[in-house]
């Protein structure tokens, strides 16, 4: 093992406060529905399926 971990980060807008952010995405275990970011302005969580942005529902 290295230690070498791949980040991915994505700029993501928030449905909610509607701020971009870049942020890593939140991998929430087996479910798909705890998979998302999580908005730094207004604390929102943001499903991966509502991420708007460049990159982000890839």
């Amino acid at each position: 093992m290295s230690g070498v971990t791949q980040e991915h980060s994505y700029d993501i807008e928030c449905p909610h406060c509607h701020k971009t952010f870049a942020g890593e995405r939140i991998d929430g275990g087996r479910a798909a529905r705890y998979r998302g970011f999580k908005c730094p302005h207004c604390k929102l969580f943001v499903p991966l399926q509502r991420a708007t942005g460049s990159d982000a529902a890839s």
